[in-house]
């Protein structure tokens, strides 16, 4: 089946033209329209490449959207390292008294293998909270495969723990840190440590061994060209995650364990994203276990749409997600 995005943003779905709708804002009508590469940059290789080799060109990408969201989410940054981990501590301007105490640990985007030095995701919610977010770097496939990654998150986890209260914390993700985020809870279970007191889960499921429907429809970013690699394949950047570890594994797929004590979570993802299908059935998953799970689904967006701040419905998404963990972070 081929797919394609027309230079009109109209999406090519094997001969069947699926339109922009009207009801999204104008921002976002001239976002689906944009080539994914940006002027001037390469197209997609018409044969599989692995995502790990776009890693330079995609991280300059990442880093210019960092400054972009600082012009509309005015923060401190201040690199640092927690538990032999580098991160970036990303502070608001200003702490509301009744935030004091709270923290957020962000795991960022990127197939596994990219986003190094990202702040995309932290940026904006540490300004839309007024929270503190500790964004972590953490080492990437396929030089460390799993469960470095998860290793690196949990580390920093518990170093904050020394300074903080369960219920102070929170741990989101987008993308391959929305996986990571449910990888950790389920870590900190092994570990008899503490929960944080709520998750986000942002265009990501619970299950690496199968994405689900819309990963068979659609491409992220037109990375794969004719849809993502299975995990199956020699170039999957799942495949060069996961490693020799056992996908089923609920440390690998949360979906496949014990879910009823996972954190309350909020799941994000949009009409045009490939993970969409991976979003919705863990959430599902969470729902059936008794969790105080919340999905929302963002007409025409693909994915993370909210990395292109000047869109309102990439900011609507920012303040659902400040909104979420305002409610459930606790204050000292």
């Amino acid at each position: 089946m081929a797919y394609r995005i027309d230079k009109d943003g109209v999406v090519n779905l094997g001969g069947r033209l699926v339109q922009v709708p009207r009801g999204i804002s104008e921002e976002a009508q001239t976002f689906l329209a944009t080539p994914p590469w940006g002027d001037g940059s390469p197209p997609p290789a018409d044969a599989p490449i692995p995502m790990w080799a776009l890693r330079n060109h995609v991280d300059k990408q990442l880093q210019a959207l960092n400054g972009i969201a600082q012009q509309f989410y005015p923060v401190d940054l201040e690199p640092m390292e927690i538990a032999g981990v580098p991160c970036t501590m990303v502070r608001p301007k200003e702490v509301r008294a009744d935030n004091a105490g709270k923290v957020l640990i962000n795991l960022h985007g990127g197939g596994f293998v990219l986003g190094g030095g990202s702040l995309i995701e932290a940026i904006p919610v540490a300004a839309a909270t007024g929270v503190p977010v500790i964004a972590v770097d953490y080492r990437l496939a396929p030089e460390h495969p799993y469960p470095a990654a998860v290793d690196d998150a949990v580390a920093v986890y518990q170093a904050v723990l020394d300074h903080h209260e369960p219920g102070q914390i929170g741990i989101y993700g987008s993308s391959a840190g929305g996986f990571l985020t449910g990888q950790t809870v389920v870590r900190l279970r092994r570990e008899g440590l503490p929960f944080p007191a709520c998750c986000g889960v942002f265009t990501a499921g619970g299950d690496l061994t199968d994405l689900g429907d819309t990963a068979q429809i659609f491409t992220l970013m037109g990375f794969w060209g004719e849809g993502i690699l299975p995990v199956d394949h020699e170039l999957s950047e799942i495949r060069a995650y996961v490693g020799d570890a056992d996908p089923e594994d609920p440390g690998v797929s949360p979906i496949r364990g014990e879910l009823a004590d996972f954190p309350p979570t909020l799941l994000l993802s949009g009409t045009r994203d490939a993970i969409l299908s991976a979003t919705a059935s863990f959430h599902r998953a969470l729902r059936r276990a008794g969790v105080a799970a919340d999905l929302f689904v963002y007409e025409a967006m693909p994915h993370a749409h909210w990395y292109t701040v000047h869109m309102p419905e990439a900011r609507e998404a920012i303040d659902v997600m400040a909104d979420f963990f305002l409610r459930h972070l606790r204050s000292t």
